[in-house]
């Protein structure tokens, strides 16, 4: 079974945040026997993070607390897919989303935001998407 979109996004913002090309980021998935993101399994997404993980990747919040992807609650999950819509949909990037994320409330990640927050910025993203529709 392949892994969900809040893991596809981790791995996402563990590629910038470790700074890889392109052609690192196919030559890591490679390493595990993948092409795309979208063929990791839950085994080969862990050896994937281990890697990000020894090239620096934090995977803590500010808070110092571990913050596991399969642990978020259901709400966040559905928050982070609704986000990844409104991102493929109007082509953005994850980098454009956590640019605002670090500016309206401070932290490095959308996906470290809070439920609260997190509902907030989707907001905000589907109101940008509706003016940019009609534009």
């Amino acid at each position: 079974n392949m892994i969900s979109n809040a893991k596809k996004a981790v791995i996402h913002i563990a590629k910038v945040q470790v700074g890889m090309s392109g052609d690192e980021y196919r030559d890591l998935l490679g390493s595990v026997g993948v092409e795309s993101s979208k063929d990791l399994n839950n085994k080969t997404f862990g050896q994937v993070m281990k890697q990000f993980e020894k090239l620096g990747f934090q995977t803590t919040s500010r808070t110092g607390s571990k913050r596991k992807v399969n642990n978020l609650p259901n709400d966040k999950v559905r928050l982070m897919k609704k986000l990844e819509a409104i991102i493929l949909d109007m082509n953005l990037s994850w980098e454009y989303v956590d640019a605002i994320a670090r500016k309206r409330f401070d932290v490095d990640a959308a996906q470290w935001l809070d439920g609260e927050e997190l509902f907030k910025l989707v907001q905000m993203m589907a109101v940008y998407q509706k003016r940019k529709r009609r534009a």
